[in-house]
Order: C-alpha cells, then sequence, then structure tokens
C-alpha cells in the first residue's frame, strides 16, 4: 500500500533559490519507491512549479522571502512567536482536510517554526505519523580569528525551544536533521539531543563534463559576499592582468551588485567585463542552460567564507563532486569535509585572495591529474548525494527513538 509524505516549504514561490530542485529531486526519488508526495507551498506559486509538482499553496508569509520588508516594531523579540502563530493559522485547519500523513517533511526550519511544528506535534487531531525538521542554519558563529564556533546568546531561545521536544523525539514521532557534519555537532552540544544527518540530494546528470580546451574555471550561483564573490572578481582581474597569457577562460554568474560589510557596493565595472577571458551571465539559469555550462565547465572556484559556509552546503560543490569536476575550495569547513571525502582539488585559507590565484594557476598547471582525482572519487559521490539515497535515510521505519538514547549514553558517559 502507497505510503503518503507531505513537504511543508513556505519559500517555495519561484525558481529562484535551490527550493524547487532540491523539492522537485526528493519529489521524484519518493515518488519512484511508490511514495505519493503533496508539497504544501507559497501561495503565489509558479506554474512551472505547479506543472511538476503536486502542490498546495497556502502560506501568504515566509520569513525568507519576507526577511527584506519592513518588520512590525518588536519583531526582533516576538517574531518567532508571531511567526509560528501564522504558520499554525494555516498549517491546522489544512492538516484537519487531510488524511493522516505517514511523514511530514520540513526542508528549512528556524527558530520561528519551532513552536508551530511542536503544536501539531502534541495537539493536532491529524498529526501525522512522523515528523521530520531539518535544519539548514546552524546555531553557532564561525570566529576567524580562533577558527572555532561561539554560541551567541540569541541561539539560547532556539536552544530552549529545541529542547521541549525531547519527549516527541524519545517516542519517535520527531527526528531533528542537518546536512553537515559541523551543524551536527553544534546542535547536539547546544541542545544535548540527537540531529541526524541526511545527505543534500541532486539529480543524476545524463552527461559527462566534456574537456575542453582552453580550461574553463566557473562559479555558478548569484554572487554573494558570503560566497566570496569580491575575492573572486578581485583575483580573476589581477591574475589576467598579471599574467595576459594566461591560458584558460573564466565563467561567473551575477545577477546582481551586493553590498560589502563597509556599506560600500560590490559591482562589475566595464573594463572587468570587457576581459577577453571572462564570460558574465547576469541572469538566473535554468535547467537546460545550467546543465550546458556544467558539462563545459573544467574546474569550479568557490572561495565560499567560513563566516557563512563552515556548517552549510553548497550545491554547486555536491554538483561538482557527482560530475568528477576538481574543486578550489575553503579550507575548515564543510567545503573540505565534502571535497576530501567526495572530490578532488585545492584548497585555500578563508577570505586569502593570494592563495586563490595561486591555487588557479597550480590547477592549471596540474589539471589532468585533479581531474583523474576526481573522476575516480565520482561514483561514491554519486550515490551518497542521489535523491535514492536521501529518501532511503528519510523514510526508514524505525527513526531516531534508537539513536536518541545512543547519543544519551555517549553524553552520559562523557560527563
Amino acid at each position: 500500500m502507497s505510503k503518503n509524505i507531505l513537504i511543508v516549504e513556505e519559500s517555495l514561490r519561484d525558481l529562484k533559490a535551490h527550493w524547487f530542485e532540491y523539492i522537485k529531486t526528493i519529489s521524484t526519488a519518493a515518488e519512484s519507491d511508490d511514495w505519493q508526495v503533496d508539497v504544501a507551498c507559497h501561495l503565489n506559486v509558479a506554474d512551472e512549479i505547479k506543472n511538476k509538482l503536486n502542490v498546495f499553496p497556502i502560506f501568504s508569509h515566509a520569513y525568507y522571502l519576507d526577511s527584506n520588508q519592513k518588520q512590525l516594531p518588536g519583531w526582533r523579540y516576538y517574531g518567532f512567536l508571531l511567526h509560528s502563530v501564522r504558520c499554525l493559522k494555516v498549517l491546522f485547519p489544512f492538516l484537519k482536510q487531510q488524511s493522516c500523513y505517514d511523514e511530514i517533511f520540513v526542508p528549512t526550519v528556524l527558530v520561528h517554526h519551532l513552536i508551530a511544528w511542536w503544536a501539531i506535534s502534541t495537539f493536532h487531531p491529524h498529526s501525522p505519523k512522523h515528523i521530520t525538521l531539518f535544519f539548514v542554519t546552524n546555531p553557532g558563529v564561525w570566529d576567524r580569528e580562533t577558527k572555532q564556533v561561539i554560541f551567541p546568546k540569541s541561539s539560547r531561545l532556539q536552544g530552549l525551544l529545541l529542547q521541549g521536544f525531547k519527549k516527541l523525539i524519545e517516542q519517535g514521532k520527531v527526528t531533528f536533521a542537518v546536512e553537515t557534519k559541523g551543524a551536527k555537532r553544534e546542535f547536539e552540544e547546544l541542545t544535548g539531543l540527537p540531529f541526524q544527518l541526511l545527505p543534500h540530494p541532486v539529480p543524476e546528470f545524463d552527461f559527462t563534463p566534456t574537456l575542453c580546451k582552453p580550461i574553463k574555471f566557473a562559479c555558478y550561483g548569484f554572487a554573494r559576499y558570503e560566497k566570496g564573490s569580491d575575492l573572486l572578481k578581485y583575483a580573476i582581474a589581477r591574475l589576467l592582468c598579471q599574467h595576459t597569457d594566461f591560458d584558460a577562460k573564466f565563467s561567473i554568474q551575477w545577477v546582481e551588485s551586493f553590498t560589502l560589510p563597509d556599506g560600500s557596493l560590490c559591482q562589475l565595472d566595464k573594463d572587468f567585463c570587457n576581459l577577453p577571458q571572462l564570460e558574465i551571465i547576469d541572469r538566473p539559469l535554468i535547467s537546460p542552460d545550467y546543465q550546458s555550462l556544467l558539462q563545459a565547465t573544467g574546474c569550479m572556484v568557490l572561495p565560499y567564507r567560513n563566516s557563512s559556509y563552515y556548517a552549510r552546503v553548497s550545491r554547486v560543490a555536491i554538483e561538482a563532486v557527482c560530475l568528477g569536476i576538481p574543486v578550489i575550495y575553503t579550507k575548515g569547513g564543510w567545503l573540505e569535509d565534502t571535497l576530501v571525502e567526495f572530490g578532488a582539488g585545492i584548497g585555500i585559507e578563508d577570505e586569502n585572495s593570494d592563495e586563490l590565484i595561486e591555487a588557479i594557476i597550480l590547477m592549471l598547471t596540474n589539471f589532468n591529474d585533479y581531474r583523474q582525482q576526481a573522476i575516480f572519487k565520482q561514483a561514491e559521490a554519486k550515490q551518497y548525494f542521489s535523491g535514492q539515497n536521501f529518501c532511503q535515510m528519510l523514510l526508514k521505519e524505525s527513526h531516531s527513538k534508537d539513536q536518541y538514547f545512543q547519543v544519551s549514553q555517549i553524553r552520559s558517559s562523557s560527563v
């Protein structure tokens, strides 16, 4: 008999960001295993998404989508409560209209959602058999000087709210999950509760990258400060100024300018855009265009800042290791963990444009060696980050009850 799963993502509205591709990958894998998949999403969901997923447009508020709007006075202090109330007002009647789901998966959980999900898990008459609350942001803050994680005062509230789920976790009704080892360590230290590690699923591509000459160095995804886009822009300009005969191409996606910490605007100037070795992609990419670019990519360049990406995944990096593409990456966080285990490339120190330039030169010089290393690990990467593997881990019969006692025993034995 077919089982049913509800994926709840209030921010699923259009094709921007990663939500659509992420949920589509999970939905396709679950359906292939005979699960009925429903998706609760934003009221203004795009027609392209309606055509691909079985959606229920119910959310008029979405924390990520609304974050740039002017908030009510005091939002900083009571916003987490108000947003949970908004979620409850939508989800409670919606779930009453549905048959009891076997699984609810919530892929982007913040402190603003916790009270709502605790109430649904505890009181709703159609409470699902199991809920997986998935956290993509970690509670700690990366200290660049000490290269350690510190917990800000704001994390205390999140810790207290999470501890309110202890009984539900013991009963096997709720599972907390994350997608990086760093986030798992932080959450378990903060709460004393177990967090399951799940992969970030990507679809399997039906092509292999074509080795083109000259080699193309690429960085895809919207340009952002946290992604080190300013560092990459500076490194490319300096490298091509110092080595005018540099035998490689660069392809970067830069849809809009962004603000630096000092308030200045990081934008592309005319001289930079006119560099003959440089291709600027100034639009959001749809799947066919993106796949075409990946197919021609020799090396991915991801100088992401650890202040944002120490315990956070990069979908582009995962796609690179699954395609056997070597990567230039920042050392000290999730990127390094992933590339060491599943890929190949060159690590650089956090926010170091000099090392970035050196790494690009070294990669070009020894490209064939790095490419062979990446291809050697490709099969393992494809299996781990597949939608099928994700669903097998998410939808397994026994969830966190045994895991809870294992973690509890580990913690008590270390005291």
